[in-house]
């Protein structure tokens, strides 16, 4: 090396430099090795390119860190043009070797020390599309991956197969690495693409066979895809990472998180299963439960219009039936298809029997549909004599024959034990039917017996006894809408209009429940307060009502005026006109409680929000017009000081946006505590439409001040470009945006860091005007501050303040009407004298 020989000359065999030579020898005579650590070094000073590639494409760097040439990687590591992104034949960069091969991952480690020179986290492997964090969590190395997790990594890059780090963390079961991805953003809700292998369906297509395979990482015969990673880890059977998904929806929705990295429970994947549906199709009732708890839909159904509970009787599984009436499940959910059936005509219908008797007791409807047969005469024409037995001790709806009414009044008259309540016979006899606790009054009242609940109240009947629900004879008055018995037992001096089911129901709440208005209404004659009470949720009846866009009960209680000023009593504290406006939608809902409600448009959300906020939000700009035209304050700020047009183009709602800019005078220049004003907010969360979106803004306010800065000294065009926004960008280069505002941290559009400068050279070919131009004290390509020996210049194409040295290109700008040759950047002078071509330079 001291007479001048090349230290760059590879071997014809394998390519190997003298340096991938020594690199992969271990030296075990530890003067040998110094010795050769010093040869390294004398190497790189005389030119050694520690980036050559051998035959397997791997550098130097990756020989030492597979390697674990310790001395020779704190040789190479503060070597100033290294390029650790390279990646061998296999496809990876040494940063994974690293990562792969050691636990240790302290400041001094290998891995610390390479993304500290600039080794990316995000490296993705070209074959597949996979991460980094792809691949540690695939080979179960959670603290790898927490690790990276720790260096600001990407946790949403999706691979070949759509799968996120989240989706492989849980299918394998890295519980802490699955808890720290979520933590860090990664989105819950993303699905997998057609080509993504998970397990194999049973052989009888049956979606609650158990399942008994222990394999978890076979691909499937049949491919599920469109799974979330909260379906894959229910069908690995990974308890621990669904309790960190549920545990971060509770905490996404205690604390108000974004929708989109909120876990959606009802997602279908490609089976047309929700995660409730694949944790009862492999037999996790426990998981089941949870996910219920959580807020998973146990009624929603699938494209068929089957529920669960349909799904569950079509296969005959009773265990998983059971579970679902026990916890809820509609009973008289009719599917759209095969003739709408209801879970209990199903029950007939396949034959089976096992839970008939539970859906009875869970208020299943014994009566005909209208153009089909009753339940009991299809039991019975199809001999199925044990359903039947069933149903027949079910008490129907329709009034009894007169004779049996009047055998009733008899035995009241003869002085009967007018509340005894239903008990088992001798040896548990009379089913579940006989455990209801039921008084005659209660049934006299269900079946519309109106004589004898007239002889039972006479003779001292109990008007507020309650049956195993905790319903009271009302209760069942109203639910089966008898009016008359209704009135009489209204009259009852003794009646307890407070009573609540254990559904936490009162006789009013089931009134409007039912839309009886005419029973709601004498309810509330008696007891006026009957109106104002809240459920276990916190809502009362005109929140409900305003949910389930319930105009009919909305009307009627309007008309009784109730208080249009109660909040729901939880922790959104929203009145009715807030819950109007983020949940119905409804313009006909909204008007009419404005004009019920004097002063509800000024009420602030806790976050100190409008209606015009909510509006913003949840992209509803019928009602925005119907707020602006009712006088709503448009210049409100929320805790953040962001006004509606700020909320707006956040959630890029291009309609709103039109609404608020051309319907109203509202501060489009407003600055939030960020400092941004709504075309920062539109920059920093770019949606498909935020070109759009600043287009309308500059047809609105052709002035608008493109160049102000954030508290960051971010200006929209940079934090566009910095988020890729290419087509925002332009809008905002070809409306005279300066192209050379740096921020606080020294970053502009031409040095921040991106994989290729594509963007950055096709928005300096659409100038097409003199942009205006930069100041500062430093030289914007070199840093070099300006003095008496520096002089500023100006780019006569980017507006950039450069040395001279960096402007030193003379060119005429011809699409400026600049004939005469004009200084220039090297970057400028690219693109004009080599246009398209430049990037590739």
């Amino acid at each position: 090396m001291s007479h001048g020989c090349s230290v760059n000359v590879a071997t014809p065999r394998d390519g190997s430099t003298p340096l991938h030579t020594l690199a992969s020898q271990e030296y075990e005579d530890p003067q040998v090795r110094q010795d050769m650590v010093r040869v390294a070094q004398m190497m790189i000073e005389k030119g050694a390119d520690p980036n050559i590639q051998d035959k397997n494409m791997k550098t130097v760097m990756h020989l030492v860190v597979e390697g674990n040439r310790e001395e020779i990687f704190r040789v190479l590591i503060e070597h100033d043009n290294l390029r650790l992104e390279l990646q061998d034949k296999t496809g990876f960069p040494p940063l994974w070797h690293a990562l792969a091969s050691s636990t240790d991952f302290s400041d001094n480690s290998y891995a610390s020390m390479l993304i500290k020179k600039g080794a990316s986290s995000d490296a993705v492997i070209r074959s597949s599309g996979e991460s980094l964090l792809h691949l540690l969590a695939r080979e179960g190395l959670e603290e790898a991956g927490l690790f990276l997790t720790t260096q600001g990594v990407n946790c949403n890059v999706v691979n070949a197969d759509g799968e996120t780090p989240l989706h492989v963390s849980c299918t394998v079961g890295l519980p802490s690495l699955t808890t720290a991805l979520l933590q860090m953003g990664a989105n819950p809700n993303f699905q997998t693409y057609s080509s993504t292998p998970t397990k194999d369906k049973p052989a009888n297509n049956d979606p609650f066979a158990e399942d008994t395979s222990n394999d978890t990482t076979s691909p499937h015969t049949i491919d599920t895809f469109r799974e979330t990673a909260l379906h894959r880890a229910i069908r690995n059977k990974n308890e621990a990472d669904i309790r960190a998904i549920l545990d971060h929806k509770e905490y996404c929705e205690g604390n108000k998180a974004d929708l989109l990295l909120t876990p959606d429970l009802n997602l279908r994947d490609s089976d047309d299963l929700t995660p409730l549906g694949v944790a009862l199709g492999t037999g996790q009732i426990t998981v089941a439960k949870h996910l219920l708890e959580a807020g998973a839909d146990i009624n929603t159904t699938n494209v068929q219009g089957c529920s669960l509970l349909h799904l569950a009787i079509q296969v005959k599984n009773p265990e998983v039936a059971t579970f679902l009436i026990n916890n809820g499940a509609e009973t008289n959910l009719r599917q759209v298809t095969r003739e709408g059936l209801s879970p209990l005509d199903l029950c007939i219908s396949e034959g089976f029997g096992e839970v008939v008797g539970l859906l009875c007791t869970h208020n299943a409807d014994i009566n005909a549909h209208p153009g089909s047969d009753p339940p009991l005469w299809k039991a019975l024409s199809s001999n199925q004599e044990d359903i039947a037995s069933i149903l027949v001790q079910v008490p129907s709806p329709t009034p009894t024959d007169e004779n049996c009414e009047e055998i009733a009044v008899f035995l009241i008259r003869s002085g009967c034990d007018v509340n005894a309540v239903r008990r088992p016979g001798p040896g548990g006899s009379g089913g579940e039917e006989a455990k209801d606790l039921m008084t005659p009054l209660h049934l006299c009242c269900s079946w519309g017996l109106e004589d004898t609940v007239q002889a039972l109240i006479e003779h001292g009947a109990k008007v507020n006894a309650k049956d195993a629900e905790n319903k009271t004879p009302l209760h069942h008055a109203i639910e089966n809408a008898h009016t008359n018995i209704i009135s009489l037992l209204l009259s009852h001096p003794a009646l307890d209009l407070t009573i609540r089911d254990k559904a936490g129901v009162t006789p009013f709440a089931a009134a409007m429940l039912r839309k009886n208005n005419k029973a709601a209404k004498a309810i509330l004659n008696r007891e006026s307060k009957a109106a104002e009470q809240y459920d276990h949720k916190g809502h009362n009846f005109l929140h409900l009502a305003i949910q389930k866009k319930d105009m009919e009960s909305l009307l009627f209680l309007l008309s009784i005026n109730v208080d249009m000023h109660t909040r729901t009593q939880d922790q959104h504290s929203l009145t009715p006109l807030h819950l109007a406006t983020t949940l119905s939608g409804s313009e006909m809902i909204v008007r009419n409680l404005l004009l019920a409600g004097h002063g509800a448009i000024k009420e602030l959300t806790p976050q100190k929000q409008t209606v015009l906020h909510l509006a913003a939000a949840h992209d509803q700009p019928q009602l925005a017009s119907i707020y602006l035209d009712n006088g709503v304050e448009v210049d409100a700020v929320d805790d953040n000081l962001n006004n509606a047009l700020h909320v707006a183009v956040k959630e890029g709602h291009l309609a709103m946006v039109k609404v608020l800019l051309t319907e109203s005078n509202i501060n489009a220049g407003a600055v939030n505590l960020r400092g941004q004003n709504p075309l920062h907010v539109l920059a920093n969360y770019p949606k498909d439409n935020a070109a759009a979106i600043a287009e309308v803004f500059l047809e609105a306010i052709p002035d608008y001040d493109l160049n102000s800065v954030d508290v960051e000294g971010n200006a929209a065009l940079l934090l566009a470009y910095m988020r890729g926004a290419s087509q925002l960008c332009r809008v905002l280069v070809r409306s005279g945006a300066c192209l050379g505002t740096t921020n606080k941290h020294g970053v502009n559009i031409f040095n921040y860091q991106v994989p290729t400068k594509t963007l950055l050279f096709r928005l300096l070919d659409v100038l097409s005007g003199e942009p205006p131009w930069s100041e500062g004290e430093l030289c914007m390509e070199c840093g070099t501050k300006f003095g008496l020996a520096t002089r500023k210049h100006h780019c006569r194409h980017c507006g950039r303040i450069l040395c001279n040295r960096c402007s030193d290109k003379d060119v005429p700008i011809l699409k400026f009407s600049l004939n005469k040759p004009v200084r220039v950047c090297q970057t400028c002078f690219d693109v004009l004298t080599l246009g398209a071509a430049a990037n590739s330079y």
